[in-house]
């Protein structure tokens, strides 16, 4: 049971949109950690004793140039620009931008389902299928093409294209002495 529903849930658009959220909160965490990098290396006051246990230990590999910059003698731009801090910030960034990458995409597919449910719930059973054939010729199909592999009468696939056309779902391309039809993009 356990192991069909992970099955489903892989199958689904759920997995990427988890995949997003996972991009986003890592890119939280990468930027408040770049954040609190930069303001813990250069703000935060230390003792005298504590300064020689930094430069002892210095984990984060801050470069320390005891000229007393910051109240840890540390120069603030090499933190920012240090291995530890750029690290986040790469991170965040990267990850932000595949996030927005995933939840753009997602809403784009969504969106287009959204648009060819509706459109198949709101036409006449003709008009559907006429509306399906152009949809599964992505190079279009001319009229008499269209006749032909609709069943119809050439009168009728006029008179469908005309009232398809007239609800904006498709479009005419001149294509020598006739025309090509195609989907609307609505992009």
């Amino acid at each position: 049971m356990v192991t069909n529903k992970v099955k489903e849930f892989f199958k689904s658009d759920k997995k990427y949109f988890l995949l997003a959220l996972i991009c986003f909160l890592y890119a939280g965490f990468a930027l408040i950690s770049f954040t609190f990098t930069v303001y813990a290396g250069t703000t935060m006051s230390v003792g005298p004793n504590d300064m020689n246990l930094i430069r002892d230990n210095n984990d984060f590999n801050f470069p320390l140039n005891g000229k007393g910059i910051g109240k840890r003698g540390i120069d603030p731009f090499k933190i920012m620009f240090g291995a530890t801090a750029v690290n986040f910030l790469v991170g965040g960034i990267i990850s932000l931008f595949s996030g927005g990458a995933l939840a753009a995409l997602l809403l784009k597919k969504e969106k287009k389902q959204i648009t060819h449910k509706l459109t198949n719930d709101l036409l006449l059973p003709n008009e559907k299928k006429i509306y399906t054939l152009l949809a599964n010729a992505p190079n279009g199909l001319t009229q008499s093409k269209l006749t032909l592999e609709s069943g119809l009468s050439k009168v009728q696939v006029h008179r469908f294209i005309k009232k398809l056309e007239d609800k904006g779902l498709i479009e005419k391309h001149k294509y020598g002495a006739t025309n090509k039809l195609f989907l609307k993009d609505k992009n």
